[in-house]
């Protein structure tokens, strides 16, 4: 029988703690007296945590790979204004004492409920090429089930079991919603599958069996070309499938990071890339932004999270402190 674990969420500052976690990025590194030490992040289903392990590092610290279960006993500390667990032993777990399935994040969406929204999106296009396209591809089980377990990203923004289904189903009601309002100067069809579609290649970019990581061909290739890779594929198989559909459909993919230098072959130049990538870029944002503020608060500084990189800046998801106004003459 598993023992009782405590989550991540629920790990407080200057307390110590026994639970197991998953191992996640561990370097070893070295001190200026040229001892070895042990950095690591320690993970569950509720978030992470970085960690440091002082001690043993010849010993049990060689042990440890990514994505090992193990159990550990410390304290919670800080450094640089962000919680730290001080390791003071470690050691991988046995089987049976901690199962794998319950150490990675999922997605608290409804998964089956997703999936027939995508469905009944797909059903109601009137674009003929673009219902065929897409019925076809959803279709496949196998697909689907990918489709539906894969993490939208490995770290950042939906980076969790069916997070890239929740993050299509978001980018496609906001879509929807902007198609509406813009009325026909926008092609609802088109703009629907591409948002269906963009992130497509995330199936084969990601693995999950372990953890959150790229595969050979997604450090070789990416999502983007192999999302462009895989929908002409299937476009071969559509008879008389529209030359010019086609070109814009594979121009919205390959444009939706939108710029160069965020890693985008091409700049939106349509007015449907030009929304995907703003609404694709604006989801991911706000989930990222919800994840901090769930899991990386500042312990110091209350409604504020810590520095975060992606944003080059902590931000503020609380009250503001009222006694700090300025007083009315």
């Amino acid at each position: 029988m598993a023992e009782q674990r405590v989550a991540v969420k629920d790990l407080k500052l200057n307390e110590p703690v026994t639970s197991f976690f998953q191992v996640r990025n561990p370097q070893r590194r070295l001190r200026k007296t040229g001892e070895p030490f042990l950095t690591l992040v320690l993970a569950d289903g509720t978030g992470e945590l970085p960690a440091v392990l002082w001690e043993d590092v010849e010993g049990v610290g060689e042990q440890i790979r990514e994505g090992d279960l193990v159990k550990v006993q410390g304290m919670v500390g800080s450094y640089q204004g962000e919680l730290q667990l001080t390791i003071q032993r470690l050691r991988v777990a046995r089987d049976g004492e901690a199962a794998l399935a319950d150490f990675l994040p999922t997605t608290e969406a409804d998964v089956p409920w997703m999936l027939a929204f995508l469905h009944e999106t797909i059903h109601g296009f009137t674009n003929e090429p673009l219902k065929r396209l897409l019925t076809r591809i959803f279709e496949d089980e196998g697909f689907r089930g990918a489709f539906a377990a894969a993490p939208a990203a490995k770290e950042l923004h939906h980076a969790y079991l069916g997070g890239l289904l929740e993050h299509t189903v978001s980018v496609v009601k906001l879509c929807d919603a902007i198609a509406a309002h813009y009325g026909g100067t926008v092609n609802r069809d088109l703009l629907l599958a591409s948002a269906i579609l963009h992130d497509v290649g995330k199936i084969y970019e990601l693995t999950w069996e372990r953890g959150f990581d790229y595969s050979d061909a997604g450090r070789l290739l990416g999502h983007i070309t192999q999302g462009v890779l895989f929908v002409e594929e299937q476009i071969e198989q559509i008879p008389d499938f529209p030359p010019g559909l086609r070109m814009e459909l594979l121009h919205n993919i390959l444009s939706h990071h939108g710029e160069y230098e965020w890693g985008s072959p091409r700049r939106p130049k349509t007015v449907e890339a030009m929304i995907l990538h703003a609404v694709e870029n604006l989801d991911g944002k706000i989930n990222l932004f919800l994840k901090l503020a769930t899991h990386h608060p500042d312990p110091y500084r209350e409604g504020w999270t810590v520095f975060h990189r992606s944003f080059e800046r902590p931000l503020f998801f609380g009250e503001p402190d009222a006694s700090l106004e300025t007083p009315t003459p």
